[in-house]
């Protein structure tokens, strides 16, 4: 897998997790949806104990354009800041994100996400709201998510699960 290619699906698992996060809620409500974004920034360093294995930290933006109605509205900006542990040689690796969505109000939740590289492009994983502001004050909700990379620094991540605002 090249490095490209790794960022594209880094950033598009940070995003599918900030989709999934971002559904519409009532308490416990099931959420799914999808994240497409592309990565603005990436520093790698080798590790050095092999070749191909990289640190790498990574910036992404894109659009949650998961599901409409309710508490949530469609379309949310993204923008995921990730950690990489990985090999480029050998598509083996791990990630952990740290997203933020904001509404067209300026209103903003967090997502933490994890995840695993799986074979050349993929990745997949699991994600948890971590804070929100204004009227998603008490968000809370998990889910599962996976990811694509469609070309250099372009991604796509599908997620679901469950979130509920405070009533």
């Amino acid at each position: 897998m090249s490095r490209f290619k790794l960022i594209a699906f880094i950033a598009l698992t940070t995003l599918a997790f900030g989709v999934a996060l971002l559904g519409d809620a009532v308490a416990g409500e099931k959420i799914k949806g999808r994240v497409v974004g592309y990565t603005v920034k990436w520093e790698n360093v080798p590790v050095g104990d092999e070749e191909g294995h990289v640190i790498a930290v990574i910036e992404d933006k894109g659009i949650d354009s998961g599901p409409m109605g309710g508490i949530l509205p469609n379309e949310r900006l993204y923008r995921g800041v990730t950690l990489i542990d990985a090999n480029l040689k050998t598509c083996m690796g791990s990630m952990v994100a740290h997203e933020e969505y904001t509404d067209r109000d300026g209103d903003k939740y967090y997502i933490q996400s994890k995840g695993k590289l799986v074979g050349k492009g993929g990745w997949e994983g699991e994600w948890a709201f971590t804070k929100g502001t204004a009227k998603y004050e008490g968000i809370e909700g998990k889910g599962t998510w996976s990811g694509v990379t469609l070309g250099p620094m372009q991604w796509y991540v599908d997620y679901e699960g469950e979130m509920g605002l405070p009533k």
